[in-house]
């Protein structure tokens, strides 16, 4: 059974005519013929009497004809909603991203979405960026706003929205802090307290120590940004993070010869079809990028 095919049944019910209806159709008279007579195969039954030139319900066209009403109607509510959703994002928008990312980052634009889109409902889930960019990878969620990797995936496109600027962040009363110039060899007689292994900032901190990473002293590995400062805080250590988190209980170094920075931005399947809810968010994250770099 074919949407064209009720469209054919019901224009020859209402005009008692297969030439009526063609017409009223746009189409040759044999054509509805062929579909009245495919609908009648599918459903098995007889639908129309031929009587002259009228063509008139049988009493199984009779009985068929609401539910042919129906399953039109239903389509037609259908595209009507279609076309709604296609010039305004509503629903649910499920989205990947980091702790930091969500703490640092995401507030504002999170909450000038809202005010844009009040019809989207939300639904973060917070992950490890690698995590993250393995599920899009997948298609378990089509988009992820975390830092990016140094190694792309074929599979991903990236595209960067901030840069987040590190630095040697270490507690005011750290015996490196009143330096004013520190080379990461310097740092290797001290504790260190860093991302995890294999974490995109690791590979980026793992590089800045080729060759001497085996000789740092870590006592710490965390995945949380936010436990790393506060347990540099206390002198138990020192770290790399972003520029951002430095407050007064930090004091924050730059290396010599050294730009160490990690990108943040948007990760998507290639390929693959976003919502319009993924699509309006991605734009408000460009206008957020492109307010950034104006300021």
């Amino acid at each position: 059974m074919r949407i064209n095919q009720i469209d054919a049944f019901l224009a020859v019910a209402e005009l008692e005519s297969f030439s009526l209806a063609a017409e009223s159709l746009h189409i040759t008279q044999p054509a509805v013929s062929k579909r009245i007579q495919q609908l009648e195969n599918s459903i098995r039954v007889e639908l129309f009497d031929r009587i002259g030139r009228r063509s008139i319900l049988t009493p199984n066209g009779r009985a068929f004809k609401p539910h042919a009403e129906r399953i039109l109607q239903e389509l037609r509510s259908y595209r009507s909603s279609l076309s709604q959703q296609q010039l305004t994002p509503s629903g649910n928008l499920s989205f990947a991203t980091s702790h930091h990312v969500g703490l640092h980052r995401l507030p504002q634009v999170l909450r000038d979405f809202k005010i844009r889109y009040p019809r989207v409902d939300l639904d973060l889930h917070f992950m490890d960026s690698e995590d993250a960019c393995a599920a899009i990878a997948n298609n378990e969620l089509e988009l992820a706003i975390v830092t990016l990797p140094e190694a792309a995936d074929d599979r991903l496109e990236y595209e960067p929205v901030w840069i987040d600027e590190l630095v040697v962040v270490m507690a005011a009363d750290h015996a490196l802090a009143t330096q004013q110039e520190i080379e990461p060899a310097r740092l290797l007689g001290h504790a260190a307290i860093l991302p995890s292994r294999g974490t995109f900032t690791r590979k980026i901190i793992d590089n800045l120590f080729a060759g001497i990473k085996d000789r740092l002293d870590i006592i710490l590995e965390t995945n949380y940004l936010e436990t790393i400062k506060v347990m540099v805080s206390a002198n138990l250590g020192w770290s790399i993070l972003p520029q951002s988190m430095v407050d007064s209980s930090l004091t924050s170094h730059y290396l010599n010869d050294f730009d160490l920075q990690r990108p943040l931005g948007i990760v998507t399947r290639k390929k693959r079809t976003l919502s319009l809810s993924s699509s309006a968010m991605i734009e408000l994250l460009r206008e957020d990028h492109d307010d950034s770099r104006r300021a």
